[in-house]
């Protein structure tokens, strides 16, 4: 099994990473399902609360890692259909996004242990049933 770095489709990652990021935007603003994680965590927002640049690059990374990951396993495993992109993105997604989201959540200092899970789980998912979607329809 050999997967040379050219034959990534770097576009479609390019498209996934920026697509996952966006939804992450969204997802977990004060108007999705922040408060919430917000509540999970233990974390009360001062009103005049400002991200520093390393709130949006470390996601940012790890979603370009996330989808350079989906185009490396859908070029493994020959993905040939939206249906394949998405169970792949359902395996991946679920068997270990998902399942590091709330291992990770079982520490001491986590309020909310399950809510943050599940928060963060379902975001990981779809973010990366929606890379895997991307990849496929952008290399097709």
């Amino acid at each position: 099994m050999k997967l040379s770095i050219v034959e990534i489709n770097w576009i479609g990652v390019l498209a996934a990473t920026f697509a996952y990021f966006l939804l992450g935007g969204l997802w977990f603003s004060q108007i999705a399902f922040g408060k919430k994680w917000d509540s999970a965590i233990g974390f009360n927002r001062p009103d005049d609360w400002k991200e520093t640049i390393v709130y949006y690059m470390v996601p940012f990374l790890g979603c370009l890692v996330a989808s350079m990951a989906m185009a490396s396993l859908s070029k493994l495993a020959n993905v040939n259909s939206y249906q394949e992109a998405v169970a792949l993105g359902l395996i991946a997604g679920a068997g270990f996004a998902a399942t590091v989201s709330f291992v990770n959540a079982v520490t001491p200092m986590m309020r909310k242990p399950l809510l943050f899970g599940l928060i963060t789980g379902t975001y990981h998912v779809i973010g990366v049933v929606s890379a895997s979607l991307i990849i496929y329809a952008i290399g097709n």
